[in-house]
């Protein structure tokens, strides 16, 4: 079969999801939202353009990640670490263990790879290096001694393209010079399976100024203008001047997608159709498939639809999202009654918002629309990673446990010393036919240990600290208490009572004495 031609499913085609991640390179990100994964570009520039910048912030977002990248690359490995030293990555944490790999062409790489008996033989060797690693992002810094190889060369690039596509990687591969108006059919295997086309031009002003041009992709993007940059000590790429921003029409038309994210219950029907009256909505299932949605931030906003038990890797998602300067506007939704901490928690995270699904659907689109009109949020992100105070203990089976009388009232002391307000409600739950333990594990169900709620043993009863919550919060926990102990069949009544603090501070001391005293 001459054209090695392949029936086409016009329906696996339909449904397939194109996958995006972050090029690693801040301001080409913020024009066009990122890279389709699975792809290898190429970056063209004459020396000193920055075309070894851009591998090394390339593979840096798949090492914060966790995951393994390599590099092949003229250049000694000293040169490697002191170039990324001036970027402000240290590979060797990631050398050590094995999550970059480096390799060198040898000095007669060319002359051996045109020796070579076969070009897979090449390929082969170099899988052989790379060992039982799984790599997800590859760069090749440049391409050119594959183009030079003789009479291999004619087939190089095509068993390079076949080799990067069996890896199933992420690939950048540079060249230098310029390619615009030059043919050069060697590199066409290359071409017609490359995401994207791109140019590091220099500017007269500098060294470490330039322009990076997007010639070609294979993706719709928000912009495909010029990009200005400066090369940073420190930072790597950075805009250079004012951001080329979407005109107007663009803009708007981000502003009415929507990216719902259920992390784990459906977002529910009713409202959503509400919202698709009024907004494209996109909805995911999970993290993983909608993350290169949120990395390309081609969306007026991200609703992140939470339940109580998973509200704390959602706040770590947001944070995650902020450190990785992913500036579209995120909105908490949530369907449990809201406190002020919960609020409070997600604003400092680095969301713009923590809305309930319970509010009237009028309110909530409005406050859907107020965010998306005020655009992009400005992205800041606490200094460290939000710690909760105190913690529930925990069993050597990891379930949670209550704290015993003593440590509970050290435990309360430590919550009210830190260096903030403190504002919660103590529920105390006392059973008539003193059955503590089983309420006791009521308590531990119902309550948000999880989120910062503290369940001890207290004066012949279980007192629950319901972080940031006000008695009048408190109505639906404690039907849910009294319907579990109802449920349980043990008999008898139970004694409920609510004390707020800081409202009723001195009757607080007075449960637990000098302890917080």
């Amino acid at each position: 079969m001459l054209l090695g031609a392949q029936p086409i499913d016009l329906k696996e085609v339909g449904v397939a999801e194109r996958h995006f991640v972050k090029s690693g390179i801040p301001p080409l990100d913020r024009q066009i939202g990122g890279l389709l994964a699975g792809r290898p570009y190429l970056v063209s520039g004459s020396p000193g353009s920055g075309k070894s910048v851009s591998c090394l912030e390339f593979l840096d977002p798949a090492l914060q990640l966790g995951e393994t990248a390599v590099l092949l690359t003229h250049d000694d490995p000293a040169d490697v670490l002191a170039t990324a030293g001036f970027l402000g990555m240290d590979l060797e944490p990631a050398l050590l263990d094995g999550r970059l790999i480096i390799l060198r062409y040898q000095l007669d790489f060319v002359r051996r790879f045109g020796r070579a008996a076969s070009v897979d033989d090449v390929f082969a060797e170099l899988r052989r290096h790379l060992g039982g690693a799984a790599p997800t992002r590859l760069a090749i810094d440049s391409v050119v001694p594959f183009l030079e190889g003789g009479g291999a060369a004619s087939t190089a690039i095509f068993a390079l393209t076949q080799f990067l596509e069996s890896l199933g990687v992420t690939a950048l591969l540079t060249y230098p010079g310029d390619l615009a108006g030059l043919y050069d059919r060697r590199l066409e295997p290359l071409m017609q399976r490359a995401g994207g086309f791109f140019h590091l031009a220099t500017q007269p002003q500098g060294r470490r100024r330039g322009v990076l041009e997007i010639r070609k992709l294979r993706f719709e993007a928000p912009s495909v203008a010029p990009v200005h940059f400066r090369i940073e000590p420190g930072a790597g790429f950075v805009q250079d001047g004012a951001p080329n921003e979407p005109d107007e029409v663009l803009l708007e038309e981000l502003r009415r997608r929507l990216l719902v994210v259920n992390m784990v219950t459906p977002f529910p029907d009713e409202l959503l159709r509400s919202v698709e009256r009024e907004y494209q909505v996109t909805v995911r299932a999970g993290l993983p498939s909608a993350f290169s949605e949120l990395v390309r931030a081609g969306v007026g906003a991200v609703l992140l639809n939470v339940r109580r038990d998973v509200i704390n890797d959602a706040l770590q998602l947001v944070r995650e999202l902020r450190r990785s300067d992913v500036r579209t506007p995120i909105i908490v939704v949530t369907p449990y009654v809201l406190r002020s901490t919960d609020r409070t928690r997600a604003l400092r995270a680095g969301a713009d918002d923590f809305l309930s699904i319970n509010v009237p659907h009028d309110e909530f689109l409005a406050r859907v629309t107020a965010i998306t009109r005020r655009g992009r949020s400005s992205a800041t992100v606490p200094a460290e990673s939000e710690r909760p105070m105190v913690s529930q203990p925990t069993g050597a089976s990891g379930a949670y446990e209550v704290f015993e009388p003593d440590g509970f009232a050290t435990a309360v002391a430590a919550y009210l010393s830190q260096d903030r307000a403190p504002f919660f409600t103590l529920v105390t739950v006392r059973p008539a036919n003193g059955d503590v333990a089983t309420v006791a594990e009521i308590v531990l169900r119902v309550g948000r240990v999880e989120s910062g709620d503290l369940v001890g043993l207290l004066h012949g009863g279980v007192v629950l600290l319901a972080d940031g919550a006000r008695p009048r919060d408190l109505g639906s926990l404690l039907e849910r208490i009294q319907a579990q102990w109802a449920e349980r069949g043990t008999g008898g009544t139970l004694e409920l009572e609510t004390i707020g603090y800081p409202a009723e501070e001195e009757r607080v001391r007075a449960m637990f004495g000098v302890a917080v005293g």
